[in-house]
């Protein structure tokens, strides 16, 4: 009888081994951090065909044996993505397993969408920042520009705040109280030739791409007049969960092989302003308000793909512009970060700080091995 019960717990102990290795089982992701720079909440990026028996169904991902926020999409060459964030200290490297299993029902943290009810709108957000691009029902203004919408609350909150129309009023969790008017608002690649702005128009079309946990990200597109010449573009938009900067792909078409360009915000009433390599960092005060000692101080960023050749910063039509020069046909991505002192940015030194090191940590990213 002592037999039969020890070889009976032996073959349960057996078949919980065998289930625990069957959700553990699969392959290792390296994350390595070879800076001085500790990385905090970092999207990974890697394409679901280089990893091996898994697909977008099954796919998961566990740290420490846990499974942890991932978030599959399929971008509109066809490619699927697979995303999760990971915190790797300075000079120090983190393990992941990525496994057959049952993905989990995991919070959206990273949204965006298309709203025809505020005039063709398109309106993105994370558990962070929020914001928005005009479409082609507005009739002002008419600007690749971006709206800031200030947030004290890591709820998503543009559904609501647009059904109740009425988001110039802090109710408790933020508000709109930032002016874009027929500038470059928040931030935005342009052309800028011999010293002037082409502020663009809005979108033509937008189509939405994902939503989840990690990433929201959209596909819109532009046509608008440069002094008698007709400029195309096309921008890719994405926020990634826990980021305070929305990544913006830009690619023109035109006439011309080359276009001189400058990725700009408009200045305010400007308390502070850094500007570094491939990077602007300013704070004004609150700037679509009746009382700004209320509403307290918005900070702006500006960051420049660090692979792309900056010819300097500068002012221009009252812009913080960081200078550089677009291939016409190739992609250039930029990045626009905002922030609140009344929602995480305590003063303009902390927020030069963010932006220093978030331009820092896309000139030298995380390396990723799969093992």
């Amino acid at each position: 009888m002592i037999m039969k019960k020890i070889t009976v717990f032996m073959a349960a102990a057996a078949i919980a081994a065998a289930i625990f290795a069957s959700c553990t089982s699969g392959q290792t992701v390296i994350v390595s951090n070879d800076t001085d720079l500790a990385r905090c909440c970092e999207t990974i990026e890697i394409s679901l065909s280089s990893l091996k028996g898994v697909n977008a169904e099954n796919v998961t991902v566990l740290s420490g044996g846990v499974q942890i926020p991932s978030q599959v999409y399929t971008e509109k060459d066809g490619t699927e993505k697979l995303l999760f964030q990971a915190t790797v200290p300075a000079h120090g490297s983190e393990e992941f397993t990525i496994a057959k299993g049952t993905r989990g029902n995991f919070e959206t943290k990273a949204y965006s969408r298309y709203v025809p009810e505020r005039l063709d709108d398109y309106a993105y957000e994370n558990n962070l920042v929020a914001g928005r691009v005009y479409g082609p029902a507005l009739e002002d203004p008419r600007t690749f520009g971006s709206d800031i919408w200030l947030k004290c609350t890591d709820r998503l909150i543009i559904d609501e705040w647009f059904e109740k129309a009425d988001y110039h009023h802090n109710y408790g969790e933020g508000m709109d109280c930032y002016k874009v008017a027929n500038t470059l608002g928040g931030g935005a690649l342009v052309p800028c030739i011999d010293g002037k702005l082409y502020i663009g128009d809005n979108y033509k079309t937008q189509e939405h791409i994902c939503d989840g946990p990690v990433r929201t990200k959209a596909h819109l597109t532009y046509s608008f007049d440069m002094d008698g010449t007709t400029v195309d573009a096309v921008r890719e938009i994405s926020l990634d969960a826990n980021s305070r900067f929305v990544k913006i792909s830009t690619c023109f078409e035109t006439e011309s092989e080359v276009l001189p360009v400058a990725l700009g915000a408009i200045q305010h009433n400007v308390i502070a302003r850094e500007d570094g390599n491939h990077y602007i960092a300013f704070t004004e005060e609150a700037s679509d308000t009746d009382d700004p000692a209320r509403d307290g101080n918005i900070s702006v960023g500006l960051v420049l793909d660090n692979a792309v050749e900056t010819l300097g910063t500068a002012t221009v039509d009252g812009h913080a512009v960081i200078l550089a020069t677009a291939v016409i046909g190739t992609p250039i991505s930029v990045w626009t970060g905002s922030g609140w002192s009344q929602g995480g940015i305590e003063s303009p030194e902390a927020w030069a700080n963010a932006v220093r090191d978030f331009a820092f940590a896309q000139a030298n990213p995380l390396k990723v091995t799969i093992r």
